[in-house]
């Protein structure tokens, strides 16, 4: 359902709305996790191991779809707030064409270069095969992130949460169904790693095609009853439009790049230790992925809360609704953190049989790296609720200094600590490196002074 956010208690207004996105993040991470999981105890940890290194690839793509998809939806979210159905429309489907023209080639060179990037990435002979075949089909899927990215992010940009939960929820059945029916044995079907990523692919696709007839329909009814009021008018693609998304979603794709070329960087690191090592660090980069994601979504909501209301000059419910979102990310990384300490044995214990020979080793490992870095999940998600109030006021200098800040920081501390201490040097560098990023939120924010600017005057 279509929703209004600039009335009504911004705390209840920015909780309701955000839940649904909290939740439909939980279950991307959920089968995302299914896929390590069943790779690690069906497959082994090599699977496992091979899934791995191909996972920071795969987060470039969905990380230029998401931000490429976040930058669009402060512009749709703006257009909401001042109910200009017909360019709101025009708006997205200028966004849905610019994305599939992006993940055409994005597709092509992807798919020449994945040797190329596996043999950058020191991967391991014994699993290099499968790590290749695996970013391969990932790559063809391409098109699907992008254009499905697209179409959840217009639906939280107008305020409707619950479809995009709707269709994670639709395509975390197909892909954990189709990733037991791919490499169980009894199933008859047994693919090995290339089947946890045909499963993806196959649920990719499913969703998107859902997403964007579902998308349409909305927004067909919601152009009609404008045009019977007042004749407005859309056009499938509209280059004003696009200046303007392009505005807000270079730097939101630079951003959400940060993280996936920072965990290249990390990972490279990473491989020179064992086989077991690096089960142990993608176990526990996995969760560590679902208790932070959790807080980014937080993030989206608070930048749709505060487009759509500076659409309407509404600043002081931005503000209002920035102090609960700093208390909802408090609670939520409080319960994260308590469970990643409490259960972090048992949680990096399900990616793989106890009965492998790296077993053991692999849950040190993991561990360790939860161990230390879990109880900085409070930092980190009061600087993902600044990023996202940053983001909706189009303040994308300060967005894109509290990101790169982290990126640079844990980058280069990876490399500095690992000779002396070894795989702790990586664990604590992703925690020195959350420390930066919200020392550059928060300056960022008193800097350039306490009050929202107007979203129409920052655009030009």
């Amino acid at each position: 359902m279509v929703k209004d956010l600039t009335s009504g208690k911004p705390s209840s207004v920015l909780l309701k709305f955000a839940i649904p996105m909290i939740l439909a993040n939980v279950f991307q991470q959920l089968y995302n996790l299914a896929d390590s999981i069943i790779a690690g105890n069906v497959l082994g940890v090599n699977a496992l191991s091979a899934t791995s290194v191909s996972y920071p690839v795969t987060l470039i793509y969905s990380g230029i779809a998401i931000g490429a998809s976040q930058g669009a939806a402060v512009v749709i979210a703006n257009l909401m707030g001042s109910r200009r159905y017909s360019e709101m429309r025009s708006a997205i489907s200028t966004t849905m064409i610019s994305m599939f023209a992006a993940s055409v080639v994005l597709t092509a060179a992807g798919a020449l270069s994945c040797g190329q990037i596996l043999r950058l990435l020191n991967t391991d002979a014994i699993i290099f095969q499968d790590s290749y075949d695996y970013l391969q089909i990932y790559t063809y899927g391409v098109a699907f992130v992008m254009l499905y990215n697209a179409a959840t992010a217009a639906f939280n940009a107008m305020g409707d949460s619950r479809t995009p939960l709707l269709l994670l929820l639709f395509s975390s059945v197909i892909n954990v169904g189709l990733d037991l029916v791919f490499t169980v044995e009894q199933c008859r079907i047994e693919l090995g790693v290339k089947g946890l990523a045909w499963a993806t692919f196959i649920a990719q696709g499913a969703a998107c095609i859902a997403a964007m007839v579902w998308l349409f329909a909305k927004l067909a009814a919601l152009v009609r009853s404008e045009d019977a009021e007042s004749g407005g008018k859309s056009v499938l693609f509209s280059f004003s439009q696009l200046r303007s998304i392009l505005h807000i979603a270079v730097p939101s794709m630079l951003q959400q790049l940060f993280v996936p070329i920072g965990l290249l960087f990390v990972q490279s690191v990473v491989n020179a230790f064992s086989p077991a090592t690096v089960a142990g660090y993608t176990a526990a980069v996995k969760v560590n992925t679902m208790c932070v994601s959790c807080n980014t979504m937080l993030g989206n909501a608070m930048s749709a809360f505060t487009a759509q209301n500076l659409a309407v000059g509404a600043k002081d419910r931005v503000r209002s609704g920035l102090k609960w979102g700093i208390v909802l990310a408090l609670a939520l990384a409080a319960v994260f953190m308590v469970v990643s300490l409490a259960c972090s044995r048992f949680l990096i214990g399900l990616f793989a049989g106890s009965e492998d020979a790296d077993f053991d080793a692999m849950v040190v490992a993991g561990r360790e790296f939860l161990t230390v870095t879990s109880p900085f999940y409070l930092l980190v998600g009061v600087e993902l609720v600044f990023n996202g109030m940053h983001r909706g006021e189009s303040k994308m200098l300060l967005f894109m200094l509290a990101t790169g800040g982290d990126l640079v920081f844990r980058v280069a501390l990876s490399y500095l600590l690992v000779p002396s201490l070894g795989f702790t040097g990586v664990c604590w560098a992703y925690s020195i490196g959350w420390i930066v990023g919200l020392a550059f939120a928060l300056g960022g924010f008193f800097v350039s002074g306490r009050k929202p600017i107007s979203y129409e005057k920052n655009l030009r």
